[in-house]
């Protein structure tokens, strides 16, 4: 579980820092979100689910203690 916590924690701040990550860099073709959002909406909900993720890998993390 500690892993998982790890790896959302860096997962979801990763998307606060480049919200776009993905659009850009790695998926070239579309999906819906990035279809049916304008680009400041579709940034503002993948910073909330950065958030979200980053929450629940912090959750994960205190419920192990921080020791791997």
């Amino acid at each position: 579980m500690f892993r998982i916590g790890l790896i959302l924690l860096i997962f979801g701040i990763l998307y606060i820092v480049k919200p776009d990550i993905y659009r850009r860099w790695i998926w070239k073709k579309t999906d819906i979100a990035q279809q049916r959002l304008s680009p400041e909406h579709y940034k503002r909900s993948m910073r909330v689910f950065g958030i979200l993720m980053a929450v629940a890998g912090l959750t994960l993390l205190a419920i192990c203690g921080f020791t791997p």
